[in-house]
C-alpha cells in the first residue's frame, strides 16, 4: 500500500480527499491546523517552515500537495509564504526525503487570461489571470525543475472550478463556469489516477475538469497519460426546469 501525504488536509478539498483516500492508501495528513475529523495520522506543518515540511515527508511515497492560500484575490503577503515558499519547500523536502512523486494541485488560473471561448491545451504558454494563478504557474515550473534535476516525478493537476459547496455556486443557467466544473467525484478519480500513474511518468501537466459537454480545458493528455475517465457533466446537473430544452 502506498504511503501518501496530503498537505492542506484541513481545507475543503483536502478534508474531502482524506475521506476518499482512506483505506486505499496509508495516509498522513498535514496542515497548520488539525483537520475537522479524526482519521489518518496528522502532522502539524506550516508550509513556510521547511523543517516541518521535511519531517512530514519522511517515509512517504507520494505527496499530494493541496496546501496553499486558495483565494484568487489573495494578497502577496499571504501568497509568498503559503504558495511560493510553500511549493518550493514541498518539492525540496520530497526530493530530499526520497519520495517517488509529488502531485501538485495547480489551477485553471495559471491559464485563466486566455479568452473564455478558447479551449486551453497543455502545450499553450502559461497565462495567469491573477497573482494566485502566477503562484500556480510557479509550482508547475518547480515541478519541471525537480523532475529534471532531482529525479522526482512531478505531476501537476490544473483543477477547474471544483464543486466543494452548493452546486449553484458554479452551476446555474448562463454560468460562465460550467465548462470548467470539476465535481468532487471526478476530482477523486483524477487524484488517484495521478498517484497510481506509472513511475516512468516523470513530469506532466494535466487538466482537471469533468465530462462537461464543452470543456474549458482540453483533456487529451489527462485521458491518454493518466487514464482519467470523468463521469459527471455540469450541464446535466442543472435542475430540469433550468436546463436547455
Amino acid at each position: 500500500m502506498r504511503t501518501v501525504l496530503v498537505t492542506g488536509a484541513a481545507g475543503r478539498i483536502g478534508a474531502f480527499l482524506a475521506t476518499q483516500l482512506a483505506g486505499r492508501y496509508a495516509l498522513r495528513l498535514s496542515d497548520r491546523v488539525a483537520p475537522p475529523a479524526d482519521g489518518a495520522p496528522f502532522v502539524l506543518a506550516d508550509l513556510a517552515e521547511y523543517d516541518q515540511v521535511r519531517a512530514a515527508c519522511d517515509g512517504i511515497d507520494t505527496v499530494v500537495h493541496l496546501g496553499a492560500d486558495p483565494r484568487v484575490d489573495a494578497p502577496w503577503a499571504s501568497l509568498l509564504p503559503a504558495n511560493v515558499a510553500g511549493a518550493y519547500h514541498v518539492f525540496e523536502a520530497a526530493a530530499d526525503a526520497g519520495c517517488r512523486r509529488v502531485v501538485f494541485a495547480s489551477s485553471i488560473n495559471a491559464m485563466g487570461a486566455y479568452p473564455h471561448a478558447t479551449q486551453i491545451r497543455t502545450d499553450m504558454p502559461l497565462r495567469p489571470a491573477n497573482l494566485y494563478g502566477a503562484t500556480k504557474a510557479w509550482g508547475e515550473i518547480l515541478g519541471r525543475l525537480y523532475a529534471d534535476t532531482r529525479g522526482l516525478s512531478a505531476l501537476c493537476l490544473r483543477f477547474g472550478a471544483v464543486v466543494t459547496g452548493p452546486l449553484q455556486h458554479w452551476i446555474y443557467p448562463d454560468s460562465p463556469f460550467m465548462s470548467a466544473v470539476l465535481t468532487l467525484r471526478d476530482l477523486t478519480t483524477l487524484v488517484c489516477a495521478a498517484i497510481e500513474a506509472p513511475d516512468q511518468l516523470r513530469f506532466g501537466i494535466y487538466h482537471g475538469v469533468s465530462n462537461n459537454r464543452w470543456q474549458r480545458m482540453d483533456l487529451s493528455d489527462t485521458r491518454g497519460d493518466l487514464g482519467y475517465a470523468p463521469l459527471d457533466d455540469a450541464f446535466a446537473l442543472l435542475p430540469a426546469s433550468e436546463a436547455e430544452p
